[in-house]
């Protein structure tokens, strides 16, 4: 993570000197996946995922994880049919990425050019030959070299193009907290429980989360993963990878007890238990409660909000616990093996490396994955700019799920999540469950 905090001050020294006006999205999220792999999927349809050009008439099939950024999605979808007279034929996925796509891998129908997270999963599908390597297009010539990693298969396929830099954070409404008479952020978890407290007493509903779906890997996990493990693993990574991990620790345990704790005491918004990040989303704009745990990749939406909004670091640390952050890539974008992977190539293209990626950049305000781009056109308020300032200042940084977790794991953290903060499973057992899933995969 350290190559990554490197480049992100690359890119505020690039960047940031320049004044841009403010508010103009695995979100990723996370739930079930099937148990078919992807080499009996490419035995199963090799046939199928022919390279023959497309003939004039083609028509891309594109599916998108862009349930906050559906305009400009579909507005990049037209801009492209006009540059180029290629239709389009947009989706938005849904679900989960993964969840998504496996079963239009094992049936031979996966979309021209798809959201894909980084990690195994995309992984697989280019080593089954199911997705292409984009090494050589002009959007990963211009990608960040310290993103490439996490997008590569381990033969060396770039399989994905990064949609941005990503971290999450705490969105908080800046007038409810002026009435609530706080006046300072909580920078450990024992001050983040007064926040809440205080929120409460006044008649807030003080914190809205998603465990429907994998916001809450996204949110909870992931930064409590930087807090409690990457804090004193510094090998963790590897250590997953390599099968030697244990998820069965109180370390891990922790990350569940402190969802367990919010819902425990009255702190969640009513229904977070089974929100999807939608739900969230306008639950926190609609001013029904204090704060939102998100990523980054919403500062655009929600600073189109009726109120002022602030951005804290998530006060996960325990007292003389050292702050950790998430910081990794944003969901990219990948190309499916067929007859139409030349024209998928240029809509990749378009929309990370050409006019399309600003379209894309300013609906969202996020942070630009590229090398280089004209900064004129790139949107991003001064809270976004100040809060990457702040990460930079922290050292412990730790990956999000889908770049390390297993498939069989990570799949199971939303519902995980709910059992533990219903009182179903305690804590201890939850990081139990991810044990017996790790070891059994």
């Amino acid at each position: 993570m350290n190559k990554i905090r490197k480049m992100v001050a690359a890119f505020l020294m690039m960047a940031m000197t320049t004044v841009l006006i403010g508010g103009c999205q695995s979100n990723s999220s996370g739930s079930g996946t099937s148990e078919q792999t992807t080499a009996e999927i490419s035995s199963q349809n090799q046939e199928a995922q022919t390279q023959e050009p497309a003939n004039d008439n083609t028509v891309l099939t594109v599916a998108l994880m862009s349930n906050d950024w559906l305009d400009a999605a579909e507005q990049i979808a037209n801009d492209f049919t006009a540059k180029y007279g290629i239709k389009v034929e947009y989706t938005p996925m849904p679900g989960e990425v993964e969840e998504y796509l496996q079963p239009k891998a094992a049936a031979g129908a996966l979309p021209d050019v798809m959201s894909i997270n980084a990690g195994s999963f995309g992984g697989d599908l280019a080593e089954n030959n199911l997705i292409i390597d984009l090494s050589e297009t002009d959007a990963a010539q211009n990608m960040l070299e310290s993103l490439k990693p996490v997008f590569t298969s381990e033969s060396g396929k770039l399989f994905g193009i990064a949609g941005g830099l990503s971290s999450t954070l705490i969105y908080y409404n800046k007038e409810i907290f002026a009435d609530a008479g706080i006046t300072k952020e909580p920078e450990n978890w024992e001050e983040f429980l007064e926040v809440c407290q205080t929120l409460k007493d006044k008649g807030y509903a003080p914190l809205a989360v998603a465990m429907g779906d994998g916001a809450i890997s996204n949110t909870a996990w992931s930064t409590g993963n930087a807090v409690e493990v990457a804090a004193v693993n510094p090998n963790y990574i590897s250590e997953i990878a390599d099968g030697s991990f244990r998820f069965d620790t109180p370390e891990q345990a922790r990350i569940f007890e402190r969802v367990k704790t919010l819902n425990d005491r009255g702190y969640l918004l009513t229904g977070s238990v089974s929100a999807m990040v939608t739900t969230l989303l306008d639950s926190f704009k609609q001013e029904k409660a204090a704060m939102c745990f998100q990523g980054i990749w919403m500062a655009g939406s929600f600073m189109e909000s009726p109120f002022e909004v602030g951005m804290m670091v998530p006060p996960w640390n325990m007292e003389g616990q050292k702050q950790g952050v998430v910081l990794g890539t944003e969901t990219g974008f990948a190309v499916a093996a067929g007859p139409n992977q030349d024209a998928a190539i240029k809509f990749v293209n378009y929309i990370a490396n050409e006019e399309g990626f600003y379209t894309y950049q300013q609906s969202r305000g996020s942070i630009p994955s590229l090398i280089n781009y004209d900064e004129s056109k790139v949107k991003m308020t001064d809270d976004v700019k100040e809060y990457v300032n702040r990460l930079l200042d922290i050292e412990i940084t730790g990956a999000y799920w889908f770049e390390i977790l297993p498939p069989s794991v990570y799949a199971r953290l939303p519902q995980t999540f709910q059992q533990v903060a219903t009182n179903e499973i305690t804590p201890e057992e939850a990081a139990q469950v991810l044990q017996d899933l790790y070891t059994a995969q």
